[in-house]
This record gives structure tokens, sequence and C-alpha cells, in this order.
């Protein structure tokens, strides 16, 4: 998956936050409902302090409340807050409960030992949830001690209540902290890719030909790639210029000698045959100088360099033929706009689409075709048609071959098509020949994106 670094960074800063707050509210969320059962069993506790204190057991074992008890809601029936003493004997009045009991069925619970209290979840008979507390008394009186059960029970409905209130707000908070974290993030995130989205418009400008070079004002993490860059960029751009210049020394320096030599020859007569083997031979060696010539020269892929025009660079060169064809009328039909780029060197399209109109215009009777779209940026696709012989599928081999031609009458040395596969293999392409619709020969050239 090829995401971002800034999104890659987003994402891991996510999971990080979602466990990290995940977990912490959690832990809040335990505390709180292990304070919230703390509260409930301190007030439950308080209500049997002030049970005890109201209890009154008479000799014969009768219970009763020397006192109102002090919160309402025991005198409420159905209230949620229930009271309940007895001992052993309920027959002899040994049982004593709230007003708030009437009609509600409580499950018993088991006593615990004498002096000490229990705290019980229990669900009434008509659903409610009970938090309870159970203490065990021992009450001595003149005659007889009895053992009493003290049983003291609160809904749990507002312990619900609270808890969901607490839980909503907790994880409302909890969201909210997240997202503000995640915008700093990102932020944070933003402002410290910078000097990357910097380096990727530089390098955007060096493209389009605004500029030459990255800049020096990086931070110090990126500023050993940015001078490497500019070392590579410049030292490409010194070398392409010191082989061009070398080779351009080197063909001029033997054209001098070689037309002296043709010359010499013309001038000597004597032996036809041996002059014309010396003139085949001085011919062979002009091609060669010119095929390396052209080879070594053409640049390659430019990534970084501007995007070049199509449309005006095959309308000079198409001036230029129909002047060098002045006697052979021929109609072209350009299938391209202003918007069909190639990415490369300037020099190179003129040589791709040079040899492929100027074969065009030596095969062809009257017609040619030139299309030229950009199926996406940076990726081009050229067909050139005519309406000549064509080439046959068995001879498209030979044709792409240095040095052959199909019609030796045909002026040429035979290296057009060879130097326009060479170029288009360089750029990691495909040349293709086909039959065209006008009758001829369609020279597909197909040059990647990448």
């Amino acid at each position: 998956m090829n995401l971002s670094l800034q999104t890659r960074l987003l994402l891991m800063a996510l999971l990080v936050l979602l466990g990290f707050i995940g977990l912490t509210g959690l832990a809040l969320d335990r505390a709180f409902r292990e304070s919230a059962e703390t509260a409930l069993q301190d007030r439950l506790r308080g209500h049997m302090f002030a049970l005890l204190a109201a209890t009154e057991v008479a000799d014969d074992g009768s219970l009763s409340f020397s006192r109102e008890l002090p919160d309402g809601r025991f005198s409420q029936p159905g209230s949620g807050l229930y009271a309940r003493v007895r001992h052993a004997d309920e027959s002899a009045g040994g049982k004593l409960q709230s007003p708030s009991l009437l009609g509600v069925e409580v499950p018993p619970a088991e006593r615990p030992p004498t002096g000490e209290g229990v705290f019980r979840r229990l669900r009434a008979g008509n659903g409610t949830d009970l938090y309870a507390y159970i203490y065990a008394a021992r009450w001595e009186t003149d005659n007889r001690a009895y053992p009493l059960t003290y049983f003291i029970a609160d809904s749990m409905h507002s312990y619900y209540a609270q808890i969901s209130d607490y839980r909503r707000n907790l994880w409302g908070w909890l969201l909210a902290a997240t997202l503000l974290l995640l915008l700093v993030q990102a932020l944070v995130l933003r402002w410290g890719l910078r000097p990357l989205r910097c380096v990727e418009q530089d390098l955007a400008a060096i493209k389009a030909g605004r500029r030459e070079q990255l800049s020096d004002d990086y931070p110090r993490e990126l500023r050993g790639l940015t001078r490497n860059l500019n070392l590579l960029l410049g030292t490409t751009q010194r070398q392409l210029n010191r082989y061009r210049d070398a080779l351009g020394n080197v063909s001029h320096s033997l054209k001098t000698p070689l037309t002296v030599l043709r010359g010499t020859l013309a001038q000597a007569g004597g032996d036809r045959s041996l002059s014309r083997t010396a003139s085949e031979q001085l011919e062979r060696m002009q091609q060669i100088i010119d095929y390396h010539l052209q080879r070594a020269a053409t640049a390659g892929p430019a990534r970084l360099g501007k995007p070049v025009a199509i449309k005006p660079i095959i309308q000079r060169i198409l001036n230029s033929l129909h002047k060098s064809y002045r006697d052979k009328p021929v109609e072209v039909d350009l299938q391209l706009d202003e918007t069909v780029t190639f990415y490369g060197d300037e020099g190179d399209l003129y040589e791709l689409a040079g040899n492929l109109l100027d074969n065009a215009f030596k095969w062809c009777r009257q017609q040619i075709r030139v299309t030229a779209r950009n199926a996406q940026p940076q990726q081009l696709s050229l067909c050139v048609e005519d309406d000549g012989p064509g080439i046959a599928a068995s001879v498209v081999g030979q044709v792409l071959e240095r040095g052959n031609r199909l019609d030796t009458n045909v002026e040429g040395q035979g290296l057009g098509l060879a130097m326009v596969q060479e170029t288009v293999l360089l750029y990691g392409g495909q040349l293709r020949i086909e039959r065209s619709t006008l009758g001829g020969a369609a020279i597909h050239i197909e040059l990647p994106a990448t």
C-alpha cells in the first residue's frame, strides 16, 4: 500500500492514541465504578447505624423502631430503599421492616458471622436490582440474647444512571481529546515534513525549467541528500555536454579528410573499380560516424527536464521536408494538439520525428498521417502513417538493422529507422511497424512514463 509519509505517521499516531485513550478510559471507568460502589457502601453503612440506633427489642423478643428512620424513602412503598430486621423467632414479633418494603419481595440472604457485615447484589421480585448490606448482631436483654440480622438495600437504578452519565461524558471528552490531538499531530507533521514538500516543489521547478538546482535552505537532515542531488544533476549535464562536444569535434575532424579523399579519388581517375571500392568504403565510414555520433548524443529520458511541446517541432520538420520534396505533392494530416508533450531531450525528439517523417516522405505517394497523444502524464504515443507500398512483416527486422535499405534506388544510408529504434529502446519504449489504413506503413512509438 503506497501511502504518504504523513498518512503513515498519522495512522500510527491514531493507533497509539486509540490504544492509550482506550486503556485510559477503561482505567478511569473502573476507578469511577469502584468509587461509586464505595460511596454506595458508605451510604448503606450509614443507614445501618441509624437502623441499629432505632431498633428496640422487648423482653419477649418483639422488635420495634424507637424513632422514625432518618431517610424519608424508608416510609414510601416501593421507593427503592428498604430496611429489615429479624431474628429466628419471627412468630413472636421477631421481624420488623420499613414501610417501603410493602408489596416488594426480597430474596433471603445468607446471614454472615456475628459482628460482621457483607454486601450483596440481589434482585427484587419486581425485577429491580438491589445493592444490599447484611449485618449480623447479637442483642441481649435481661432474659435472653437474640441474634439479629439487619438488612439494608438500595436500588441500583441511580448507580447505573450515574455510571451511564459518567461514561457518556468520559468517552465524549476522550473522543474530543483524541480528535484534538490528531489535529495537533497533523499540524505538527505538516510542519515537520514541509522540507520534503519543498524538495518536491524544487524538483518540479527543475522539471519545468525554472530552476537548475535544488535550494540550499534545507534542514541538516536533508542537506546531504539535496547536495548530492545537485552534484548529480551538475555532473550529468557536464558529462553530456563533454560527450557531445567531443563527438562533434571528432565528426568535424573526420569530415574534412573524408571530403579530401573523395575529391582526390574523383580527380585521380585511373582504375574505376578501385575508385568505386574506395568510394564505397568512404561512404561506409561516413555512415558509421553518423550512426555512432547520433547514438552517443542521444540524451535519453529527462524526468527532471522541461516538457517539450510536440506540435511546433513537427510543424518545423514538415516545413523543411516540404521544401526538400518540393517536387512531390504530399498532404499531411496532423492529429495532435498543443497539449501533447515529450519528456526528454528536444534533440532526441527532432531525431525521432525527423527520421520517421523523412522516411514517410520518401515512400509515400501523396498522403501522410501523424497522430500523437499523451495516454498519461510523461507517456507519449506517436504514430506516422503513409500511403506507400508499406513494409512486409517478414522484413521488419531487416529494416530496423543499421545500414539496411529495402530499395537501394532510393537515396539514403539506411540509418533512419535503426536510429529511431535505438532511441526508443534507450527511453524504455517500443517500436511497432504495422499496416496503415492509408495503405502503406504505420510506425508506432510508445514511450512509457517510467
